[in-house]
């Protein structure tokens, strides 16, 4: 039970008790050591009165400075915790003085000590779940028994259909708010029934999900993404079996890409098309690329084309949407084709400007 009080807190503790009393307080081991004080000449002094008060786990009263070794004069109550003495707090000030926050250095010091429990507990469930992620991303599943130990506390069947959920933090976020953005993930995830997720530096979540819950809280998802828009974009992989799920969160990053920078916070990778191609390309393949097909073209040039093809290719349309007449856009078209050598309205050379587009 000693390696439960961690220096931190045994100083947390103190600092806290001082707080309310004013007096110097020591935090004294079991073995009779200070380790905490707010006299930091005493720590790592030995504390006879403490060690005696740690073996009878009664609270012993000092009346003097002189005659104990280490000790002055003042109260020592040991700290309870599970049942056994893991701590004793020295308060030091007259008896009569220190009498009067006896009790309420124990409950201080118990309820400090309830909360790192309740930390621990909780670090010690995101580990396990951060590890499934990871031997999912992985593919790894060599420490089998843990790993299935793991798989029946977060009620996992490895039988069942899955989805990966990646989550993407907006880069301008500040990362300082993140324990908060947690929080609102926790809460989505509980939400749609799901207990497999965790937090991926540095701006990304990552969540394992069944395929069914995907399909009855598609509502649920695009609540959280459009409420959180502002700060963050989803993408939801492929359905896999639990084994290959691996290849769902791959998918997963391809669609969280092909969203990135456009305005839309949740894409789903049953839905792309030519992004999936596109994923294999390198940015030197990207940028080589666009440069060979619109480099010779100015930014406006760029946005015209858009608006043509964003108009199905109908002059009518596009003249309408630019505010121009039908052979002004001709003109500009047949002025493009002049520059790259490529006729617009030509299909096979409408597919290269539009892929250029759109790299």
């Amino acid at each position: 039970m000693k390696s439960l009080i961690r220096h931190r807190l045994a100083q947390q503790m103190v600092d806290t008790i001082h707080d309310v009393c004013g007096y110097n307080i020591n935090f004294i081991s079991p073995e009779g050591k200070i380790t905490a004080s707010t006299d930091p000449e005493r720590i790592g002094m030995f504390h006879e009165i403490g060690r005696k008060a740690a073996e009878s786990g009664e609270t012993i009263e000092v009346d003097s400075n002189e005659d104990y070794s280490g000790t002055r004069k003042g109260i020592n109550i040991p700290i309870y915790y599970h049942n056994s003495v893991i701590a004793v707090i020295g308060i030091t000030a007259e008896p009569s003085e220190a009498r009067k926050y006896a009790h309420l250095a124990e409950r201080i010091s118990a309820l400090l000590l309830h909360e790192q429990e309740i930390g621990e507990m909780y670090r010690s469930t995101d580990e396990r779940r951060a590890y499934l992620i990871r031997c999912i991303q992985n593919e790894d599943f060599e420490n089998r028994a843990y790993f299935d130990s793991c798989l029946k506390e977060f009620h996992v069947d490895p039988k069942g259909r899955y989805r990966m959920l990646c989550i993407e933090i907006n880069t301008r976020y500040n990362l300082v708010n993140i324990s908060l953005l947690e929080q609102k993930v926790r809460a989505f995830f509980n939400r749609i029934g799901e207990e497999v997720y965790t937090y991926i530096y540095p701006n990304r979540f990552a969540g394992l999900i069944r395929s069914e819950s995907y399909k009855n809280y598609q509502s649920v998802f695009r609540r959280f993404a459009s409420d959180h828009h502002q700060i963050l974009q989803m993408a939801v992989g492929s359905d896999k079996s639990f084994e290959k799920c691996g290849d769902s969160w791959r998918d997963a990053v391809i669609a969280i890409s092909s969203i990135r920078g456009t305005g839309k916070d949740l894409v789903a990778f049953d839905d792309l098309k030519l992004e999936i191609l596109l994923s294999g390309m390198s940015d030197a393949v990207r940028e080589e690329y666009t440069t060979k097909v619109l480099g010779g073209l100015k930014p406006s040039e760029v946005e015209f084309l858009k608006t043509y093809y964003d108009s199905d290719m109908s002059l009518k349309a596009a003249a309408e949407k630019l505010f121009l007449h039908v052979n002004t856009v001709q003109q500009r078209l047949n002025r493009i084709a002049g520059k790259t050598g490529m006729n617009p309205r030509n299909f096979r050379d409408a597919v290269l400007f539009w892929l250029a587009m759109h790299v």
